[in-house]
């Protein structure tokens, strides 16, 4: 439970708490998004699990009403907000008995019950109540409704008022911005102009439709002033819902040519509504002394808190975590005698070497850097060959053509989105008759799951080539139950801290080998090719200050405040990594049955999962795009990674022929990296969910 800011005219509702009935009803949850000090406010759930520190959620028992006034009592509430109900008309007709239990008998008993507790209910209805043949219906006028959705809610309202008459029943159509699961009608008209979709809206179906905002201020009004039975609550503008979705798009900024002016005549197939929905707000009016705000000024309202509230809602599809121990390490440094070239950088380096199982690692200012020397202290040069996975970042490749090597690329598995061994052992059957095979094979563990290391190495003893794990993105990831980065099968591995990787310096890499050999000429061509270790040099030191350039090395090295950085965050390297294989564990069920394939793991192995890689299913494959579109237009920054490497117009002037590479062609047309880093929340998973899970129900034509 939370508090709020108190309001004028609430004198009698401060410190009052408030439930909510269908606590993850578009109004409930639009209600307390922002918080008000002046108020406790308590979710009732059912199906959907809410979890949030700021409200405190309860399982109502709509059985039996004395249980409920218990439950009442018990949470200390005052005034319950019924939003439960079925409220598509289509499915209302389909499935009569839920509607009427829904829509009638659970209103019914909530009323009962909060008649025993002595708690003030407010129930929300419709504005569907009437058969259409005139405007701005009365609170007096007799209902006559056209359909099941219309019958079980005016049945409601008589019930109501019958167990308890001291409800206070409010008819509305309220629009708003909805949470990223429940849209409102207002919410859909944005989603479609503004992903450039048509939405067809009915120029002859009229209402008076209320803002959310401007909703929650009548209803606190109205029990403050201890009102009860009917009141409709409404606008004063009777507007239709054609012309209504043209003031949106004009408000927003949003050209209006996607809004399509239909006739509801033109649609038999739906159940029957009424053609004129306007209610007169004048008993509401009259009863509280206030006017309602024009719907232009309701929606302008709107398109600020929108615009203030999507600014906070960015999701980018990594975000680095920094926590007051890393501020506090790195000032340590800043306060230390050495801010680079310190103690601090050899102990980062001996506890990742700790914690992957190998004997050496040595930290650069980048992974790029890290695969550069990777493939210089492994003796590449001029007319060498260098294979990795077309996959990737484009450092993969770039740090062989540093060395004046050649590259060439190795498709990838259509599952794991990895190097491929099937094409890696058909490719190097090849090579091997032609008398061109690598050097290097730099498989790449794509967004932190390892490739089939076991069996590269078994192909690397065949056919004499050296390895490089580029483990970027693998950190705190796990091959056949060892730590990647281990060393196991490869020559050298290879890490990144970029920020948005699982740990961070800012920018920073790592070499680790259990190779002393390698190891001493990785530590070589990091610092500019020179040595300090008497043993390494070519005569004996002139003095203490002697030194030596042995290799043309260069300035890869990492500073001090970079490495402690690194080293208070290798500390909670298993905690980020458990955090991101919740989110994905979590995504995995959410999206089991969708238009995307989500990631697939390999046996005895776990991913640090850097990035979480959905796939637009083959038969949806012409939504790849529109999905992209449709995530940023939400603020929900994703991404591609990658764009096939030799797609880039440089290595296009390779001669790369794109044909040669159709699993990865088809991974680009499908692949789409959705939001995973530590501090993701759920409802913001759920809004990254719900833009890809298609839309559900009839409501498609207004």
């Amino acid at each position: 439970m939370v508090k709020g800011e108190p309001g004028k005219n609430r004198r009698n509702l401060i410190m009052k708490t408030i439930l909510f009935a269908g606590g993850t009803s578009l109004l409930a949850k639009s209600w307390t998004r922002n918080l008000e000090n002046d108020f406790n406010y308590v979710l009732s759930v059912h199906k959907r699990k809410l979890k949030d520190k700021n409200l405190k959620t309860i399982s109502l028992d709509y059985s039996n009403p004395f249980k409920i006034s218990d439950q009442l009592k018990n949470n200390n509430v005052q005034i319950l907000i019924n939003c439960i109900g079925l409220t598509v008309v289509e499915e209302c007709r389909k499935f009569p008995e839920k509607a009427v239990k829904a829509n009638t008998i659970i209103p019914k008993i909530l009323a009962k019950a909060c008649k025993e507790a002595k708690v003030k209910f407010v129930h929300i209805s419709t504005d569907h109540l009437y058969n259409g043949d005139k405007s701005f219906y009365s609170e007096k006028d007799k209902k006559s409704p056209l359909n099941k959705y219309a019958e079980t809610k005016s049945i409601a309202e008589d019930e109501i008022l019958i167990e308890n008459k001291n409800s206070l029943i409010i008819r509305t159509n309220f629009f708003g911005w909805g949470p990223s699961y429940k849209n409102s009608f207002s919410d859909r008209i944005l989603n479609h102009i503004e992903t450039k979709r048509e939405i067809k809206l009915f120029g002859d179906v009229y209402f008076t439709p209320i803002s959310i905002e401007e909703l929650k201020k009548q209803i606190f009004d109205l029990v403050s002033l201890g009102a009860k039975g009917v009141f409709n609550v409404c606008s004063n503008e009777r507007i239709s819902k054609y012309d209504f979705g043209c003031k949106i798009a004009d408000i927003f900024g949003c050209s209006s040519d996607l809004i399509i002016n239909s006739s509801i005549d033109e649609f038999k197939h739906l159940v029957s509504r009424p053609k004129d929905m306007s209610l007169s707000n004048h008993k509401l009016s009259t009863f509280t002394g206030k006017s309602i705000p024009s719907i232009d000024e309701q929606i302008k309202s709107l398109k600020k808190q929108r615009e203030l509230e999507t600014e906070r809602l960015i999701i980018p599809y990594s975000r680095q975590n920094i926590s007051e121990k890393d501020i506090a390490s790195v000032v340590d440094v800043l306060k230390s005698d050495f801010v680079t070239q310190g103690p601090v950088i050899q102990k980062f380096e001996n506890k990742l070497a700790e914690y992957c199982n190998a004997k050496f690692a040595y930290a650069c200012n980048s992974g790029t850097s890290a695969l550069h020397i990777a493939c210089l202290s492994l003796g590449l040069s001029k007319g060498d060959l260098v294979w990795t996975s077309p996959i990737s970042f484009v450092a993969s490749s770039n740090c062989a053509l540093y060395c004046n090597a050649d590259v060439d690329f190795v498709d990838i598995d259509p599952k794991t989105n990895n190097m491929s061994t099937i094409f890696l052992e058909e490719k190097l059957f090849e090579a091997r008759k032609k008398g061109r095979l690598p050097k290097i094979v730099i498989p790449v563990h794509l967004s932190g799951q390892s490739c089939d290391m076991k069996k590269i190495h078994e192909l690397s003893l065949e056919y004499g080539f050296k390895i490089i794990e580029d483990a970027s993105h693998a950190v705190g990831a796990k091959y056949e139950d060892s730590p990647v980065g281990d060393c196991r099968y490869s020559d050298v591995t290879v890490f990144s801290f970029h920020p948005v990787k699982i740990i961070t310096t800012c920018e920073g890499g790592m070499c680790l080998t259990n190779d002393s050999k390698v190891a001493e000429l990785i530590y070589r061509y990091r610092s500019h090719g020179i040595t300090r270790q008497p043993s390494e040099m070519t005569k004996v030191p002139d003095g203490p200050w002697y030194y030596e350039q042995l290799n043309l090395g260069l300035n890869y090295r990492i500073n001090d405040v970079q490495a402690a950085l690194g080293l208070s965050q290798v500390s909670r390297l298993d905690s980020f990594v458990k955090k991101r294989e919740n989110i994905a564990k979590r995504y995995n069920d959410l999206l089991s049955d969708s238009i995307v394939k989500t990631p697939h793991i390999i046996p005895k192995s776990s991913s640090s999962w850097h990035l979480y890689i959905i796939r637009v299913k083959e038969n949806e494959i012409t939504n790849h795009k529109q999905l992209f579109e449709k995530f940023r237009t939400a603020g929900i920054l994703v991404n591609i990674h990658y764009i096939p490497i030799y797609r880039q117009p440089f290595y296009q002037s390779l001669g790369f022929d794109i044909n040669n590479f159709p699993e990865a062609e088809k991974y680009y047309k499908e692949a789409i990296s959705i939001p995973i880093f530590p501090g993701l929340k759920e409802f913001e998973q759920d809004k990254v969910v719900s833009l890809i899970k298609k839309p559900v129900g009839f409501q498609n034509i207004f």
